[in-house]
């Protein structure tokens, strides 16, 4: 969501002119000191007269883990920051961390204003009554693990080793890894809106529902009108719903409702390929919201997921959060890099990490068309994890925090609630069933998922006996062996679609690059014969650094299609290929030559729309294919050899390579 600083007027001249909620960037320069035996407590480092100025600078968001001065560092360590105050006294202001790894403790002026845990998600705090013209924040992180944290260890595990049972298999990577934020509002303001909006895909209409959380911090009751205007990119103004008036009660929260409906003219469906977005703006008399959202409908009808009505089938990938130099950050110019490979690549339909990624990345998603399926924390946790009371509060958190800032994205299609706990054993089944039900009473708007590592071994005999009985589609991890897997999943869940959340082999794992592009061919010849399966994410994007067992010298988990710097493997084209959702075929007449396009049956399978083809340097439209149509295209060839380019709306180069 992005706060505006401008009062929407023109609907209600009359009422009272307000600032609205203003956001202050706090990164850039910083204090730092690592802090081994855990004394900066004992030795008042937070209070607001120590003296940090001779502590080292750096440069926020931060992560000590990739600072050469700190590498690699488990443990406590603290930020230090001054700033002058930006409000007025009627003014609210709050300190706002995108996302701290992974517990902290802040105080502001020597006064602890708050503590989270939780690497990954965002929160805030309150700092009206403790800030001062001149301010001092001290910020405590300790990026340590065990059995308490998410990620975390098991200690003890009868599947696990019990060096592997002590990891998890990402490095973690600590400090202010996201930006940090100051934040002033009104006495009453909007906290945060939720936008629903259903397509109806006969009559081309949609309904548009809107949540508005507002939040009165004064000392009486304040009435308002709550606005909403939508407008997309071809749209000035926009479409403007029916105000509703409001009173919200001294000290109070409350929430207002609007549903309106948006006529057929107006109505642009979000799609992978046609990623259109709208604009929400929130309004009341003294703050301003802006938010952006898309129509479309995701749903699963018997073994098929349906994007607006469409069948589809599509790639994906897993992209562990790692760079060189930056770990854990994950700066814009990274995120351009990969996102336009993984586009590129034809992943689109992506379980595309183990817990909350960059905003940014859920953005750019949005703006290009990406499908992501959004996980939060539970890695391998054991049953008796799973069964306390203090683990399901902390993940039941940091999946709110998750849930409650990306619910407006288009691009997330489902929410995963772990990945490869013991989903077999009652601990494990009453986990799914219990996620799924908590996650729904924050967003019923997606589906509900889990990868799985047991629902395909033969051990399962009876869909009852695995948590994949409670999930909209089943995901597994499957290495080797496919067809086999799926078709004992698709026995045991015969009317649910199944998704392949990992599959994919390192590169040290085979003699060659040429194995693996050997081994990648047979395993989309076995998905091709499961007209069941919507989906399949590579393990993994890119290499990664681990401390987890079986990890090469060099730090590296090399399961990578791109090396740490990016740079493809020679499985990249490969796979673009395989990936892709049509072939090209050159077929030589008497005459002349023809290309042959032709869109999927099989797998990965949807419409194509808007595509084109370049041959030669060429550029020739596609006709509009479903999956099983085709197309051909005379072309003049005079050597004979085509060099052919898929291009997807957008820009995208989905496939190239010589034809002869």
């Amino acid at each position: 969501m992005k706060y505006i600083s401008i009062v929407f007027t023109l609907l209600f001249p009359l009422l009272v002119k307000s600032q609205p909620t203003t956001d202050y960037s706090l990164n850039g320069d910083w204090k730092f000191a690592i802090d081994p035996v855990k004394a900066g407590e004992e030795w008042n480092w937070f209070d607001e007269n120590f003296n940090s100025s001779s502590f080292d600078a750096v440069t926020v968001p931060h992560c000590f883990s990739v600072d050469p001065r700190y590498m690699f560092y488990t443990g406590k360590a603290w930020y230090f920051k001054k700033f002058t105050s930006v409000a007025s006294a009627q003014r609210h202001t709050s300190l706002k961390f995108d996302a701290i790894f992974y517990k902290c403790k802040i105080w502001l002026n020597g006064i602890m204003v708050g503590e989270h845990e939780g690497g990954y998600t965002p929160f805030e705090f309150d700092i009206t009554a403790q800030q001062r013209d001149t301010n001092v924040l001290a910020i405590m992180v300790d990026n340590a693990w065990d059995t308490t944290t998410i990620p975390g260890a098991r200690a003890s595990d009868d599947v696990a080793r019990s060096n592997s049972s002590q990891m998890f298999p990402w490095i973690n990577y600590g400090g202010l890894t996201r930006p940090v934020h100051l934040i002033t509002r009104p006495d009453l303001y909007i906290e945060k809106v939720k936008i629903v909006a259903e397509p109806n895909l006969e009559k081309g209409n949609a309904t548009v529902r809107l949540k508005a959380f507002l939040k009165n911090t004064s000392a009486a009751t304040q009435k308002t009108v709550v606005s909403l205007s939508i407008k997309n990119k071809d749209k000035t103004p926009g479409f403007v719903f029916k105000p509703v008036p409001i009173a919200v009660a001294a000290g109070q929260s409350i929430t207002a409702d609007i549903t309106g409906a948006l006529p057929a003219k107006d109505v642009k469906l979000w799609s992978t390929d046609e990623p259109n977005l709208y604009t929400a703006q929130v309004s009341i008399a003294s703050d301003t919201l802006q938010t952006r959202f898309g129509i479309r409908k995701v749903e699963v009808k018997g073994t098929q997921l349906l994007l607006n009505g469409e069948a589809i089938k599509m790639g994906g990938c897993n992209r562990p959060l790692d760079y060189p130099g930056y770990g854990s950050m994950d700066p814009k110019e990274v995120l351009d890099k990969d996102l336009d490979l993984i586009k590129r690549g034809g992943m689109e339909l992506s379980r595309i990490n183990h817990y909350p990624v960059a905003e940014y990345l859920l953005d750019w998603a949005d703006e290009h068309g990406l499908l992501i399926i959004e996980e939060a924390g539970n890695w391998h946790m054991s049953p008796a994890q799973m069964s306390d009371t203090m683990m399901r509060r902390k993940f039941q958190s940091q999946m709110r925090e998750m849930v409650e800032r990306d619910w407006n994205h288009p691009c997330l299609v489902a929410y995963s609630v772990g990945n490869e706990f013991k989903s077999h054993t009652e601990e494990g089944r009453a986990w799914v069933r219990d996620m799924k039900r908590f996650v729904r009473s924050i967003d019923s708007s997606r589906l509900i998922t889990f990868a799985s590592m047991y629902v395909f071994r033969t051990t399962i005999k009876a869909p009852e006996e695995e948590a994949s009985q409670y999930v909209d589609f089943v995901s597994a991890n499957i290495y080797g062996d496919h067809y086999n897997n799926l078709e004992r999943i698709h026995k045991l869940y015969p009317d649910k679609p199944v998704y392949i959340s990992e599959f994919g082999w390192r590169t040290d794992g085979v003699k060659s690059e040429a194995d693996r592009i050997v081994l990648l061919k047979k395993a989309m010849a076995d998905f091709r014969k499961c007209d069941y399966l919507i989906g399949a994410s590579v393990w993994t994007y890119n290499d990664y650094f681990s401390r987890f067992p079986g990890t090469n010298p060099n730090g590296y988990r090399p399961w990578g299609l791109v090396e740490p710097d990016r740079e493809p493997r020679a499985i990249y084209p490969a796979w673009q290929e395989e990936f892709s959702p049509a072939t090209v075929e050159l077929v030589k007449t008497g005459n002349g030559s023809m290309l042959k396009i032709k869109a999927r049956k099989d797998f990965p399978s949807y419409t194509l729309k808007n595509y084109q083809l370049r041959c030669n340097g060429k550029l020739y439209d596609i006709s509009t294919l479903k999956p099983g149509e085709e197309e051909t295209i005379t072309v003049n060839i005079p050597s004979q050899q085509a060099m052919i380019e898929l291009i997807k709306p957008g820009g995208f180069v989905i496939m190239q390579k010589k034809l002869q």
